[in-house]
């Protein structure tokens, strides 16, 4: 097997080629003066397997238009390509929250699986269940970063009492999983959708029984203003929290804003090719690295 690295991996794809001893293609892009998109491997890949490694952030569109370049080549060529997209980006419009709204995670996989994605590798997809459900028979591996989000706020704050939080529903699962790794109980912050206006409100009425440090994780911090709600609230009461996100957008002045409401410290992983000084970043490639091995997908 060998990894493909298209322009928006964040590095993800030669260090899992290091870590595991494969060969790594290098690809070569440009913009015409028209500025359309050239694309050129730099080395010949043919009838073969590959692992083709993708974040569809910054720049969601050029780096969707960039895969689907990447993906018609391989399959001209007859390669067998795996698809690790370190970031998927439209998957947080995964229904019709309200009518005549285009589902944009419907039409990005529809595409992927029309250009021959047979199988897909997500890290923290927002919602791995419609992912799953939208790719119909191909093989999916939605990859969890539980692990290395507790092993590092456990070698920081190990020893002190501690409560998850969960900042809507949706991310239950990911809060109760890693309350369980840290050994600590978990909280859900309730999310509602006026279905008239779109608008989203919270209700922080969980985070009464929260004591010790408070942990919120998510899979995406986009704006910062959930976070910030829930941070503000509870330093009102002296309890400090930290962030764990997997994938840290931060848009504008959303990492000042976390800051100033009380947030202590936030972890992410380096899956967007974008990074922010006072972001602690922890090294997931040896964590994907073993899974790909562990689960067959990787030899």
């Amino acid at each position: 097997m060998k990894v493909v690295s298209l322009p928006g991996d964040p590095g993800i794809g030669l260090g899992i080629a290091r870590h595991l001893g494969l060969e790594h293609v290098p690809v070569f892009t440009k913009r015409f003066p028209d500025d359309e998109v050239y694309l050129r491997l730099m080395r010949r890949v043919e009838k073969e397997k590959v692992l083709l490694v993708q974040s569809m952030y910054p720049a969601q569109n050029d780096r969707l238009l960039e895969l689907l370049l990447a993906l018609e080549l391989l399959d001209r060529y007859g390669n067998e390509p795996t698809l690790l997209l370190t970031y998927l980006a439209y998957a947080r419009q995964d229904r019709e929250f309200l009518e005549g709204e285009a589902v944009s995670l419907r039409s990005i996989i529809r595409t992927l699986t029309a250009q021959g994605v047979r199988t897909l590798i997500t890290i923290d997809a927002h919602n791995p269940h419609a992912v799953r459900e939208l790719l119909g028979g191909a093989s999916y591996v939605n990859i969890l970063p539980g692990d290395v989000f507790a092993e590092a706020i456990s070698r920081e704050y190990g020893g002190r009492e501690m409560t998850v939080i969960a900042p809507d529903q949706g991310a239950e699962a990911r809060a109760s999983s890693l309350a369980r790794r840290l050994g600590c109980g978990y909280v859900v912050v309730w999310k509602f959708r006026d279905r008239t206006t779109g608008q989203v409100k919270h209700s922080l009425d969980a985070l009464g029984s929260v004591s010790g440090l408070a942990v919120v994780v998510d899979d995406i911090i986009s704006t910062g203003g959930t976070v910030a709600g829930i941070a503000s609230s509870l330093s009102s009461r002296g309890i400090e929290t930290v962030v764990a996100a997997s994938h840290a957008l931060l848009i504008g002045d959303a990492l000042e804003r976390l800051m100033k409401s009380g947030v202590r410290r936030v972890y992410a992983l380096q899956t967007v090719s974008k990074a922010f000084s006072g972001v602690v970043y922890l090294d997931v490639v040896p964590y994907l690295a073993g899974e790909l091995k562990e689960r067959g997908i990787v030899e």
